[in-house]
């Protein structure tokens, strides 16, 4: 009698005890992200782009694991700006000289070779505002984001719409006639050094 008091008292219920704790577990997670995109949209309200605070967490996760490892000798936030966009770090992308003025696409690197007024640049296929990837639109010579409407002159400069800036650009040089674009190395459209990250071709 005693032995199956104990059997008794030791499972008193069956494996449906086991889902419930997971179901509920489910649920406060759900729950809790929830929350918390409803606390950042009270906050901040339509104006500022939760997609684009999302990235940017992802980015100082990312630089925040590298400086562990590596220390600030490296450029950390390009690093982690292209692992969290899934593009190798410190990667160099080569490309002919574009002969004429005009953009060139490159979607698979997520870059943009410009030629305009005898300076080759290279920028960021995403806008600024929302990361969308922008369109070459040559018969009004510049860049469109479809998303927002902004639009930028053939070099990048912003010129309206909701992007904050103007197009990113990566460091660029010539080598043995071919065009060498570091794509660890996105300088942001408002900051120094942007309008001189381009080289001469005549």
């Amino acid at each position: 009698m005693s032995e199956r008091h104990a059997t008794d008292r030791h499972d008193p219920c069956t494996g449906a005890c086991t889902d419930l704790g997971a179901d509920q577990d489910r649920r406060g997670f759900l729950r809790d992200g929830l929350l918390a995109v409803a606390a950042l949209t009270a906050i901040a309200g339509d104006a500022v782009p939760l997609e684009a605070m999302a990235r940017r967490l992802t980015t100082g996760l990312a630089v925040a694991a590298l400086t562990a490892i590596a220390g600030d000798a490296v450029p950390l936030e390009a690093m982690a700006r292209r692992l969290t966009t899934g593009l190798a770090v410190g990667a160099t992308v080569t490309y002919d000289i574009p002969a004429t003025d005009g953009a060139t696409i490159d979607r698979t690197n997520r870059v943009i070779l410009i030629r305009h007024q005898g300076m080759i640049y290279a920028a960021d296929l995403e806008c600024p505002h929302k990361g969308t990837m922008v369109q070459w639109q040559p018969a009004e010579q510049r860049f469109f984001c479809p998303k927002h409407k902004s639009t930028f002159r053939p070099e990048g400069t912003r010129i309206q719409g909701k992007s904050p800036r103007s197009l990113d650009r990566y460091a660029v040089r010539l080598e043995g006639g071919k065009v060498i674009v570091d794509t660890a190395q996105p300088v942001d459209g408002d900051a120094t050094g942007w309008a001189q990250r381009g080289v001469r071709v005549g």
